[in-house]
């Protein structure tokens, strides 16, 4: 899973900036609506890094629920799993995950994220 981590890494084609938005995870389709929370790790126009105690496997189809900060909306994207490994000595994933089915409002508001802070 490391390998299929780094390649998908080296294959950063976008600007990330670290983050440590709260996020809600949310399997699709259905899982009876269980939504999980999480923590992002950084942010691109075009996915997200984040913890989760929760074991999302690769492909898996997620609705995801950004808060960026107090004072703008949540953001509610669709999201693919792309990547997941397990943090080491602890019961907790870091996954990455690429958005789709983003409106242009939300494109823009990402990279208005994406840009006001330094990249990574």
């Amino acid at each position: 899973m490391d390998e299929l981590r780094e390649s998908y890494l080296d294959r950063r084609r976008s600007k990330r900036v670290n983050t440590d938005f709260p996020v809600h995870l949310k399997q699709m389709p259905g899982e009876s609506g269980t939504i999980h929370n999480s923590l992002s790790i950084d942010m691109s126009e075009q996915g997200l890094q984040l913890t989760s105690f929760y074991f999302y496997p690769v492909n898996s189809q997620l609705l995801v629920e950004v808060m960026p900060a107090p004072r703008q909306e949540i953001m509610k994207m669709s999201a693919r799993v792309v990547w997941v490994t397990q943090l080491p000595y602890q019961e907790r994933y870091k996954l990455g995950v690429e958005f789709s089915d983003i409106n242009p409002e939300q494109q823009l508001e990402l990279r208005q994220i994406v840009n006001s802070e330094p990249g990574c």
